[in-house]
């Protein structure tokens, strides 16, 4: 087969009129397929930058809203005790999060789809929890749960955020002087409540061994 091939372009005439003009169109033609795969490249280069920006700005503004409900919760909580402290933690609840509308998300890579709609899950999720907590939970200790679920979720739109940037190409976050210390803020808040969360498990822990010395000493004394 291969012979045949070289024995048909031997006998082909390329300085004939026919040849050198089918010659030129297939030349063309494979120029401009070239350049429209090139623009269409470049398009959808475009597309996902745009749309990684429209993303990481939702996620951006989702974070400020968060850090404004945890200011509202600890109001609240600062509240509890007066006349008007149980109806102030009615108000104390997780933002929801949506991303807007119409996003070309057909641009972007399944596993970053994934990973970006992973995130209104676990948001929803945690609100599910907090509002099973205001159910039997004193307000009090609801507006501290919602005041740390809020610094997580803050949190973690803002990694997600930089991360979707970063991996399209989109313009780096540059905050105002407002938001300039927000993510450190967050950290610190996160720390420090999950510390006392702790000093609080250890002391309740303590408390019942305290208590189940002091019942078998008890009954160390009846049966005595």
């Amino acid at each position: 087969m291969r012979q045949d091939w070289l024995q048909f372009f031997q006998r082909i005439d390329w300085n004939s009129p026919v040849t050198l003009a089918l010659t030129s169109a297939a030349v063309g033609s494979a120029i401009t397929l070239t350049w429209l795969s090139l623009r269409d490249a470049g398009d959808r280069k475009r597309k996902r930058r745009d749309t990684a920006l429209e993303v990481a700005l939702s996620l951006e503004s989702y974070a400020r809203t968060c850090r404004t409900m945890m200011h509202k919760a600890a109001w609240a909580a600062a509240q509890h005790g007066s006349p008007s402290g149980r109806d102030a933690s009615r108000s104390v609840v997780m933002p929801t999060f949506a991303y807007p509308d119409k996003l070309h998300w057909h641009v972007m890579s399944g596993k970053v789809i994934s990973e970006l709609r992973e995130y209104p899950a676990t948001v929803h999720g945690a609100r599910e929890y907090l509002e099973a907590f205001r159910e039997f939970g004193e307000p009090l200790d609801l507006c501290g749960q919602v005041e740390y679920e809020c610094a997580k979720a803050a949190m973690a739109a803002l990694a997600l955020a930089r991360a979707t940037r970063r991996r399209h190409g989109a313009a780096s976050w540059r905050p105002g002087a407002k938001d300039s210390a927000l993510e450190r803020e967050l950290s610190d808040f996160i720390a420090n409540a999950e510390e006392k969360r702790k000093a609080s498990l250890d002391h309740r822990a303590e408390l019942a061994l305290d208590r189940r010395g002091d019942a078998q000493a008890f009954k160390h004394a009846l049966s005595a």
